[in-house]
């Protein structure tokens, strides 16, 4: 098996020498498996290795107990033993997760806050070819994309190794027995009230006994072929994105020509892909988040959605924008708008142009037409101000901006970021929404002024 372990590990290039590991051990069969046999290869590789224990404060003195062992262990391996104690069920509550997920966040705070301690680069975890078959299968069961059928991946991030990916149980467990190596047992990975120790003790064997006795060699064969299509898929989308796509710290845009222009498979997986950029992680988002980003792409100019992971997804004008969390703060602008020529607002990344025309052709809220017998002052471009108030075309009277917003259903987030075309004091045009009636062309207009809006991402 040791051997194994290492073709795994050339295999995936996971270790190079000078590497510092830190090894995830729960004392369970897995991961002390696992930190045998980087022990014994240690120097072969030429890496240094270092163990994190969790415990998650949910089997009382059976965690504490599993602790003290693993740390007994490095102890007497002469390995350096990092310990954390959290309680799940309650950050959970806090955080409004699953205990599971909660967990998760917690061991993976914890070690990469350890990698920082030893200056590591690697996170060497115990999933086997087992855990394999039964996330697959997990997946499956609550339905997934082409990721899901691919399962756990040997390696991510460039730091993430799982050096026992292609090692099934019952080998670990004689590797144990053989080197005489003792092991904790949870208990509760025999209860079958959970769907993944179901699936490992009832629907596995029911599927060997009854359909096929090489059921998890056709489950990891299947992987492995959607593991390439999947890898070039990713390839593929990251490509597009680099050439396409304006990605930053706090949001993407993803101009619409372009996303619209692409296969629904692609669509999908660039959507994805640009919030894993953004957020740092797709969990907690599903395929009906996926969807409802591309339906925003249908709907009107200035709908917004808000999904997991603190994003806000916006349908610009020729964009869609992917925002990570809300930006709150107001930015101030009030230019003179050039009649004719080109006015470039910096601060919203926006530009309009101004033309005279001779005929016009309405074709959607970012391109306007006015008449320019009607205006009093030079036009400017501006925030909005507190008092402001409109007249939409159509409108006898006038309303405030602010209840104008409302009807629009307009996040409140935005408004202050709209810009307003005026002329002095008077709105002329809400840029992306509405002119006033004030400034329709009529019969008797003779200077038409055509207003372009563009956003600019660079």
């Amino acid at each position: 098996m040791l051997y194994r372990v290492l073709d795994t590990i050339e295999k995936y290039n996971m270790i190079t020498k000078g590497d510092r590991v830190l090894v995830g051990v729960s004392g369970g069969a897995d991961s002390m498996a696992l930190l045998h046999i980087l022990k014994r290869l240690r120097h072969e590789l030429g890496i240094e290795i270092y163990v994190a224990h969790i415990n998650h404060g949910l089997r009382g003195e059976d965690a504490d107990a599993d602790a003290a062992y693993v740390e007994d262990i490095c102890i007497e391996w002469g390995i350096p033993f990092f310990l954390k104690k959290a309680c799940v069920s309650e950050l959970a509550k806090e955080w409004r997760l699953s205990e599971e997920e909660a967990g998760r966040r917690v061991r993976f705070s914890f070690f990469d806050e350890v990698l920082r301690q030893i200056d590591g680069n690697k996170i060497a975890l115990a999933h086997h070819r087992d855990d394999q078959v039964e996330t697959i299968i997990h997946n499956i069961i609550r339905g997934t994309g082409m990721e899901g059928l691919r399962g756990i991946k040997p390696i991510r991030d460039n730091k993430i190794i799982r050096p026992l990916i292609e090692v099934d149980r019952v080998s670990i467990e004689e590797y144990l027995a053989m080197e005489n190596i003792p092991y904790r047992h949870d208990h509760t990975n025999d209860c079958t009230i959970y769907t993944r120790n179901k699936i490992r003790h009832e629907l596995i064997p029911y599927i060997e006994e009854n359909f096929n006795p090489n059921f998890k060699e056709s489950i990891i064969r299947m992987t492995e072929i959607i593991g390439d299509e999947d890898e070039f898929l990713s390839d593929y989308v990251n490509e597009l994105i680099d050439r396409n796509i304006a990605v930053k710290s706090d949001k993407v845009v993803i101009p619409l020509d372009f996303l619209t222009s692409c296969h629904v498979a692609v669509k999908r997986r660039i959507v994805r892909t640009c919030i894993d950029y953004l957020c740092g992680s797709v969990i907690n988002i599903g395929q009906k988040h996926i969807d409802s980003i591309l339906d925003v792409c249908n709907s009107n100019t200035g709908t917004s959605i808000t999904l997991p992971l603190e994003l806000t997804v916006y349908r610009d004008y020729n964009a869609i924008l992917l925002i990570k969390g809300v930006d709150k703060k107001k930015v101030e602008f009030n230019l003179e708008l050039k009649v004719p020529g080109l006015t470039v607002i910096d601060e919203i990344s926006m530009e309009i142009q101004t033309r005279y025309v001779d005929r016009f052709e309405f074709k959607d809220p970012y391109c306007v037409y006015i008449d320019g017998d009607r205006i009093s002052n030079s036009l400017r471009i501006r925030n909005r101000l507190k008092g402001d108030r409109f007249r939409p075309l159509g409108m006898k009277g006038s309303k405030k901006l602010k209840d104008f917003f409302i009807d629009e259903k307009i996040p409140k987030y935005m408004r202050d970021n709209i810009p307003l075309v005026v002329d002095g004091n008077t709105i002329v045009w809400v840029v992306g929404y509405q002119i006033s009636d004030d400034y329709k062309i009529t019969d008797k207009t003779k200077n038409i002024i055509e207003l372009r809006a563009k956003q600019v991402y660079k």
